[in-house]
């Protein structure tokens, strides 16, 4: 078992803090010697790694954190099915007759066949297969787009840390983002009629270090990785709020088990 002390959680300040401290074994009295300092050094990761260096330990491996994050969604049951399954991928997801968004669109006439690679819609058949991306504004491209999600951006993903001030462009508060593609092929208003008859929520859940996939730049050095996790819970510690993104390995779902809080939100209106 992954002691509580890998625990990377920087929803807030007060959790970054403490994860900055249970990580490195550096008091928080330190770390609060050398805010205001940052422009004495090239950049956060430098500081950072002064600090741990001077003071502490700099973990060895960001795979053995454990990682608590947002999955933000939409649900008109109360994340019925999120309490039953857990966070699943979109695929699985729909694979799930239960589940909303698949009921959502079977009675709006709209079927999906994932094995074979097309959608129907009344008496329309459509080919969803991901390849070779067509020319924009098509419908050969629109069809290529739905395939995208449920073949190629499936994995499930999540916030690190908000800003309660700026939503994220894909909208996840509103509607599932795959319903924009489909409105888009289809010419229907399926976004804003779920955005309608849904309430906002975000899911807090655990999840390995192991089965995240790092989304920085470059091929990083695992000691980088580490800075750039460690700089990122400075920033949130010590500075005002941002977005950071987190984003599992395509076929990574969360138990019920791992799930920790389920609310309804209030930001990102």
């Amino acid at each position: 078992m992954t002691s509580w002390k890998m625990t990377y959680d920087i929803r807030n300040s007060t959790c970054a803090q403490q994860t900055l401290v249970s990580l490195t074994g550096v008091p928080l009295s330190i770390w609060k010697q050398y805010v205001g300092q940052e422009n004495e050094f090239r950049c956060t990761d430098n500081l950072v790694e002064y600090i741990v260096s001077s003071y502490g330990n700099l973990p060895q491996n960001y795979r053995d954190f454990i990682f608590i994050y947002f999955h933000i969604t939409t649900s008109a049951n109360g994340c019925a099915s999120f309490r039953k399954y857990g966070v699943l991928n979109l695929t699985d997801a729909y694979l799930c007759s239960d589940s909303e968004l698949r009921m959502f669109l079977e009675k709006r006439n709209i079927y999906i066949d994932l094995q074979q690679e097309i959608l129907r819609y009344g008496k329309k058949t459509f080919d969803i297969h991901f390849g070779c991306c067509p020319k924009e504004n098509t419908e050969a491209y629109h069809c290529w787009s739905v395939g995208r999600k449920f073949y190629y951006d499936f994995g499930t993903c999540g916030f690190l840390s908000i800003s309660e001030m700026s939503p994220y462009l894909g909208q996840v508060h509103r509607r599932p983002e795959i319903l924009m593609d489909i409105d888009n092929l289809l010419q229907t208003n399926l976004s804003q009629e779920w955005a309608s008859k849904h309430i906002a929520y975000e899911i807090v859940a655990q999840i390995k270090g192991s089965n995240i996939v790092y989304d920085g730049y470059g091929n990083s050095e695992e000691k980088d990785i580490v800075l750039s996790y460690l700089s990122s819970a400075y920033s949130i510690a010590f500075g005002r709020s941002s977005q950071k993104i987190l984003l599992a390995e395509k076929k990574v779902h969360i138990p019920p088990t791992d799930i920790l809080e389920i609310n309804q939100i209030k930001y990102w209106k």
